[in-house]
Parts: structure tokens; C-alpha cells; sequence
């Protein structure tokens, strides 16, 4: 891999998560510059190792880089990706992480021709924001997707891909107008449900959220995020939000009119065909792609359980993908899900976990 200068432009909760990623690569020593309008970002973004260095514009920080990440809303990336090209050397990879991409696209055929771009999207994220919120693991297991330029060579793409990977995040090439369409799906529509979801309930009175558990949180929990980036997102996939939200609202719609007919039986075929869609939706991963295969370990309240459980599983070679606390009462136990990458890793890890004396299952 020829990159080693990599600029962030917005050092908040992805454009950290990001940095914090590339430079626990091993193997790699990539120099890394920030530039963030607020300057408090940068102080934090530097104490806590993400960048190397920080830049008091966006001129001085894309100075000599290999790639630059523009990691700002949308109404700014569409602004600086003429600012980047105009002062990036000749090579230079521009990339963003703006979730409407044809637009963007659209934006940068207009840079000049020495420089590439390549649009992406990385499909993880927090209702958090902030640089204190960037997570060096935020992209493990999602889906990032990448829409190169017309004019970038398939060599110079496959180098991005390599660097990408590097985040732990698996890569999807895809057409800006048919990613636009599968997020105004299941992200952008997904974020408005919630907020009207916790509105429509909040304005009952507080003893309706007051007993909400924990299905309405995990449904509602991405009410949280700040209007200030889904503006520009909303604003620029309008089209594909309008359909995505008339297709729902006839949904909703069928479903009343079934209630109100006291016709309930009719929605046993939609109960069964979600339950058979969710199902085909791997819970151990961020987005759709490589599979990993899951064990669930149900094991009591008591101090250095996961460490001993991890131990045992590392001295019998195996890695672990990724792992979730599904479930917890204090003073009793819970259930953990550990991934991993292949059918004959998880049987292994039954069988090691089992040896261990813990009740274990498989899915």
C-alpha cells in the first residue's frame, strides 16, 4: 500500500473512528492530519492519538496527502470536495462518508481530472456524536460502501478498498443512485419512524415512556441522533424518502383498516413473513454481507467469566468476530453472542466453551 498521509476533515464520531482505526493497524505507520472547525475537537482528536497532527485549514491539512476524508454533512462536503481538489497533489484519493451519494458524485465529476474520487458510506454509526464518542472499532463487521468516479482506475480503487479494510468494515462497490434507494429503506426511513415513534408516544404524557422497556428503546433508539447531520441527508434524498415513506404509510394503512374490520387473523401471514425476513438478517454483523456464524453462551454473575471464556478460545486458536451482551439479570447471569468466521470455528468453540462446564447453543 502506497498511502502513509491521511487527512480528516471533521473530526467527529466517524471522521475519529476512522483515524482511531487506521492507526491501530499493525504493520503501518500512516501520518495522520486533522482539520476540524472547532478547535476543541482537534485538542481531543490529538490527546487521544487519533491524529498526529492538526491543521488550522482545510488548505494546509490536505497539503501533501495521499487521501483525504471529507467527514462533515453533506451541504459541506459538497463545498469542500472543490476546495480539497483544487489544493491536493495529483493522485491525491478524495473520499467522504455522506450517506446520499449521487449527488456527491454527481458534485465531484466536476473536480479536475489529476485527483480521484471515490464516494463512500460507512453503514455504522451512534446516536452519539463527537469526537469523545469515536470508537477505533465502530466500522468491525458493517457494511462500507464505495462509489468510485468514472475516471478512477480500477488499481487505484482496489488500493482504497485495501486501506478501507483495514477499519475491519466489509467493502460493497455500488451504483450512487441504487444506494441512495436502499438507505432512504433502511436508514433514513428507519430514523423517522423513530423519532415520530417516541413523539407520537411522549405526547401521551411521561407515564407512557415512563413504562416503555426494553423493545421500545432498542426500536427508538436512534431518536437520539442530531437533526443537524440528517438535514442535509434528508433534504438530498428526498425522492427516494417519499417513496420509501408512501410505501410504509400503506403498510400502516392495510394494518388499520385490518384492526379496525376486527379482522386480526389477516395479519398472521404479515407476522410470519417478517419473522422469516428478520431471521435471514444476521445478528452478528453490521450490514449484509459475509456472514459470520453465532454461539450463545449462557454463563453466571461472576467476576472474569468473559476473560476466562476468551482465554480459552484464543489458546485454541480461534478469533472472535464480534460479541454482544444479549441479555443480563445482576446477581444471576446472562447470555452472550460470540461470532465467528466459519461454521468449523464456531463448532471448535462449542466445543472448547462446553469443556468449560458453561450451557451453550448454537443458531
Amino acid at each position: 500500500m502506497t498511502f502513509r498521509k491521511i487527512s480528516i476533515i471533521g473530526t467527529g464520531l466517524i471522521g475519529g473512528s476512522i483515524a482511531l482505526s487506521l492507526k491501530q493497524s499493525k504493520g503501518y505507520d500512516f501520518i495522520i492530519t486533522g482539520f476540524d472547525i472547532d478547535p476543541s475537537s482537534l485538542d481531543i482528536a490529538l490527546e487521544l492519538g487519533a491524529i498526529n497532527k492538526k491543521a488550522n485549514s482545510i488548505e494546509e491539512a490536505v497539503n501533501d496527502a495521499d487521501v483525504v476524508f471529507l467527514c462533515t454533512p453533506i451541504k459541506e462536503i459538497l463545498q469542500q470536495i472543490h476546495i480539497v481538489s483544487k489544493h491536493a497533489k495529483s493522485g491525491t484519493i478524495i473520499t467522504d462518508v455522506g450517506s446520499v451519494k449521487k449527488i456527491v458524485l454527481k458534485e465531484a465529476e466536476k473536480i479536475k481530472n489529476d485527483v480521484y474520487f471515490i464516494g463512500g458510506h460507512p453503514m455504522a454509526g451512534s446516536e452519539r456524536k463527537g469526537i469523545s464518542s469515536a470508537d477505533p472499532f465502530l466500522f468491525e463487521n458493517a457494511v462500507y460502501v464505495l462509489c468510485p468516479n468514472f475516471n478512477v482506475p480500477i488499481k487505484v480503487v482496489n488500493e482504497f478498498i485495501e486501506l478501507i479494510k483495514l477499519t475491519g468494515a466489509n467493502i460493497i462497490l455500488l451504483d450512487p443512485e441504487i444506494h441512495d434507494g436502499i438507505a432512504g429503506y433502511i436508514s433514513h426511513l428507519p430514523q423517522l419512524i423513530a423519532v415520530l415513534l417516541v413523539n407520537t408516544v411522549g405526547s401521551m404524557g411521561t407515564d407512557y415512556l415512563s413504562l416503555s422497556g426494553g423493545g421500545f428503546k432498542d426500536l427508538t433508539r436512534i431518536a437520539s441522533s442530531q437533526f443537524e447531520i440528517w438535514h442535509d441527508i434528508i433534504s438530498f434524498n428526498r425522492e427516494k424518502i417519499i417513496e420509501a415513506l408512501d410505501n410504509f404509510i400503506n403498510g400502516l394503512s392495510k394494518y388499520r383498516e385490518i384492526i379496525k374490520s376486527n379482522k386480526i387473523g389477516e395479519l398472521k401471514p404479515e407476522f410470519d413473513n417478517a419473522f422469516k425476513l428478520r431471521n435471514e438478517i444476521p445478528s452478528s454483523r453490521k450490514g449484509f454481507l459475509n456472514v459470520l456464524h453465532d454461539v450463545f453462551i449462557m454463563v453466571e454473575d461472576k467476576p472474569g467469566v468473559l476473560s476466562k471464556i476468551s482465554t480459552a478460545l484464543y489458546e485454541g486458536g480461534l478469533n472472535i468476530k464480534d460479541i454482544e451482551l444479549l441479555r443480563v439479570r445482576e446477581g444471576i447471569g446472562g447470555t452472550f453472542r460470540l461470532s465467528f468466521g466459519s461454521e468449523n470455528e464456531a463448532k471448535k468453540a462449542t466445543e472448547i466453551i462446553s469443556k468449560l462446564g458453561y450451557k451453550i447453543f448454537t443458531r
